[in-house]
């Protein structure tokens, strides 16, 4: 892995390509081909769906209906170890998400109300990839918060091999209780879920992590649906100080590298020994990796070690990336929380790496990436929910607000609004 300085030119360089990444990432001439598939399944439902399906999903598995027939059977031979890594999880999610339900307020004014009312979104759909891996715990980190919020409604879509190939997927949607599961993956997965079609019935907001087409895809329906955010390939930073261990800096660097070829995995530090010893044990790893393993590419393409002259630089750097996961394997970990304000999600110490929080530990592993932790959260609860305003106006106030009212209305030139604060009784008060 590459070591730079962030001072120095080439390191600027660096930085300012990861500031474009998502572009790169996601090109426009990626995308146009991507909005040809959701314009065609928008435009012809079931018959570019299912022709979708057959060509880049099945490849020749034969499969009677889109939709799952009648329960999910989950009561498959799992091993009892991955059923206790489940529950442990799942009361995990449950215990970090319930305290996160949003509550609705009133604020009464003399006879009159203001207020916020929060409901539960109507129907969701939960994407859940089967590209190279099976993502059942993206499941997981969905479905908990949806029930929590009180979603009535909450439909799957997992490609086809990913279902019948594995029996944990199964296990899992008949455990949540996950009975409208649709067969199909990608863009047009999305699309269908989005516009609906003869076989798929459309919901509200989609939501969970997934491969380049159904991530543009999600940003092309957004408007049509609500969305949880584009997952791009998934991000560490890693700050560490001489007191890492670099077996551990490197292990966990690699963990995130495995996920994506465009994965980012960058260690910013301002101790010269811990970088070289990092890139070397790096690069050993990386040699015993397959020649196409995505680790290897992703190191390649996107990796770096920059070194930094202090913490404070290092915090900087981190806040400037805005990356998805930031571990602080420093000293005191807790010295530098407060100076990173643009993360998915921070770990704390060689006791909390990335991966414990991916699986188990309960916090949300659907995190915003590409820079979008400067302005998005984690998936919560309260993506699950809406909020309406309500409003409700004692008669004996209303003489004093609807005159400043209309004084507004008129300096906005829109007469009709003026008319319509003195309409009828209203112009007797």
């Amino acid at each position: 892995m590459k070591v730079l300085r962030s001072t120095d030119e080439n390191g600027e360089k660096y930085l300012a390509r990861l500031d474009g990444r998502m572009t790169e990432v996601f090109s426009p001439q990626f995308e146009d081909k991507v909005r040809k598939v959701v314009a065609s399944v928008a435009r012809r439902g079931d018959k570019a769906l299912v022709a979708y399906v057959r060509q880049h999903d099945l490849k020749g598995l034969p499969m009677e209906s889109l939709r799952v027939q009648g329960p999910v059977e989950g009561g498959e031979e799992v091993g009892d170890d991955f059923v206790k890594a489940v529950e442990l999880a799942l009361a995990n999610l449950k215990a970090f998400h319930e305290p996160q339900m949003p509550k609705g307020y009133t604020i009464e004014q003399d006879g009159g109300d203001l207020g916020i009312r929060v409901r539960p979104i109507e129907s969701v759909g939960i994407y859940v990839p089967g590209g190279s891996a099976v993502y059942m715990s993206s499941l997981m980190m969905a479905a908990v918060p949806a029930r929590i919020a009180g979603v009535p409604r909450i439909a799957v879509a997992t490609p086809p091999r990913a279902f019948l190939s594995s029996p944990q997927l199964r296990y899992l949607l008949d455990r949540l209780e996950l009975h409208e599961v649709y067969l199909m993956g990608g863009a047009h997965a999305i699309a269908a879920l989005a516009y609906g079609t003869d076989s798929v019935t459309p919901v509200d907001k989609i939501v969970g992590p997934g491969g380049r087409w159904s991530a543009v895809a999600k940003r092309l329906v957004y408007g049509i649906v609500d969305i949880d955010g584009v997952a791009g390939p998934t991000e560490i930073a890693v700050v560490a100080d001489s007191h890492a261990e670099p077996e551990i800096v490197a292990a966990d660097l690699l963990a995130q590298a495995e996920h994506d070829r465009d994965a980012l995995a960058v260690l910013v530090t301002p101790s010269k020994s811990l970088a070289e010893k990092v890139s070397r044990r790096i690069a050993s790893r990386v040699r015993t990796l397959p020649k196409g393993a995505a680790a290897r590419q992703a190191v390649k393409k996107w990796g770096a070690i920059l070194l930094v002259p202090d913490l404070a630089a290092a915090c900087d750097v981190v806040n400037r990336i805005a990356p998805e996961h930031v571990e602080l394997l420093v000293e005191e970990p807790l010295r530098l929380l407060d100076a990173i304000e643009r993360a998915g999600m921070v770990y704390l110490g060689p006791w909390a790496p990335v991966a414990v929080g991916d699986y188990v530990v309960g916090a949300n592993h659907v995190l915003p990436t590409g820079g979008a932790a400067r302005f998005s959260s984690p998936l919560g609860v309260w993506d699950f929910v809406h909020r309406t305003a309500v409003v409700r106006v004692a008669a004996h106030r209303y003489r004093t607000l609807a005159r400043a009212a209309a004084t507004l209305a008129a300096e906005e030139k829109l007469p009709l609004h003026v008319e319509s604060l003195r309409a009828g009784s209203r112009g007797t008060v």
